[in-house]
């Protein structure tokens, strides 16, 4: 019998804060870079977006993500990221979006979209006049919200379990909250048009390493499912997919052949994030498009279960850690362990409360951290 590699990802961390402050959690940043293999002007924005993460300490808590939007249908352009591309207004290529939030960048107007190069930029300046860049003081504002992903992979049967789940705090304030969840391919390599030479624009050999092209959506609707959180703030869904062998492209704005390119699963990660949606139009055309921002983002890998920047991936083949009856246990034993709130308080066993609780202990000589769920 073939067992799932149960792989986990979460954002637990806690952020200090003042006293009497709301708690803040991790917070992971979300760029959506909308780009075409015929667009012969965005592998420089590619590039730049690649130096952007390659100067921060932290880059796996930046989540870098592709849509094969805008400029012509591709080999790479998927039904789902049709949604998303109207809903913030992209009618071209290249175009970078940062949590789908209007930001300044320097340049005096808010906007939804701008280019890698200025993102890039504006993220160095930050650096050099302030200590520190625009994506560091982001990260370090955190989240009024958790993500954290579990995931259960068959390798044999290719079928995928996906659950995320996670809690806000009081000033969590999305009046339409949705969870998106992608699976993307980390490396890929097809035609791309590199600029002009000659008489005409060649086609070439492109290796898309780390741009990372949405490759099918898990949830439910492009634009996400509605969040319900209970009574204590957790939320919580769950997925079940099969992780295709090949994906058709969809051609969302021109009758193009239908192509079929092969999906590798070693290269495979899950993308969730939780944003807000008002289609509510403003002037009876467009949305709201300060209205739509992502309020935390998380990934997880379908492979191997090294550690990110973002979370800590483990298969779970070290000690069982259960809960029940308000008491946690850790291969059996109720002792040898700590346990904390989100909030980063200690907290006694045997009379834990409805919540998500962390469990630290050492296994194998080397530290480990769990989340639980007592129910």
């Amino acid at each position: 019998m073939n067992i799932p590699k149960l792989i986990t990802a979460a954002a637990i961390a806690i952020l200090p804060l003042a006293a009497g402050a709301q708690t803040k959690f991790e917070r992971g940043l979300l760029i959506e870079l909308y780009t075409g293999q015929g667009c012969a002007n965005c592998p420089p924005q590619a590039t730049a977006l690649k130096e952007l993460v390659a100067n921060e300490s932290d880059p796996d808590r930046l989540i870098w993500i592709t849509h094969h939007y805008g400029y012509n249908s591709d080999s790479l352009s998927i039904e789902a990221s049709e949604a998303p591309g109207r809903l913030c207004g992209i009618s071209g290529a290249p175009h970078v979006i940062y949590n789908r939030t209007l930001t300044m960048l320097g340049r005096g107007v808010p906007c939804l979209s701008q280019s890698g190069t200025t993102l890039r930029d504006y993220n160095e300046h930050l650096r050099s006049t302030q200590g520190k860049s625009f994506i560091r003081q982001e990260m370090e504002a955190g989240a009024d919200i958790s993500i954290d992903i579990d995931l259960a992979y068959d390798e044999a049967s290719r079928g995928l379990q996906v659950r995320v789940y996670g809690q806000k705090n009081e000033d969590f304030a999305a009046g339409n909250p949705t969870l998106t969840a992608y699976l993307v391919e980390r490396s890929w390599t097809g035609f791309q048009a590199m600029g002009y030479q000659g008489p005409g624009i060649p086609t070439i050999d492109y290796a898309y390493h780390h741009m990372n092209p949405v490759r099918t959506l898990i949830s439910s609707a492009p634009l996400g499912d509605a969040v319900t959180f209970d009574d204590d703030g957790h939320y919580e869904m769950t997925y079940e997919l099969t992780v295709p062998q090949t994906v058709p492209n969809y051609p969302y704005d021109a009758a193009v052949g239908q192509v079929e390119t092969e999906v590798n699963p070693d290269s495979l990660y899950v993308v969730a994030f939780v944003a807000n949606i008002d289609e509510t139009p403003v002037d009876n055309i467009n949305y709201d498009r300060d209205n739509i921002r992502v309020y935390n983002a998380a990934k997880c890998d379908l492979g191997d279960n090294s550690t990110t920047g973002i979370a800590t991936r483990h298969a779970t083949t070290g000690p069982a850690v259960t809960a029940d009856g308000g008491r946690i246990t850790v291969d059996g034993e109720d002792h040898g362990f700590d346990i904390y709130s989100l909030s980063g308080q200690a907290m006694a066993n045997g009379s834990l409360g409805r919540g998500i609780y962390i469990v630290r202990f050492t296994h194998d000589g080397r530290p480990v951290c769990r989340k639980v769920i007592v129910k």
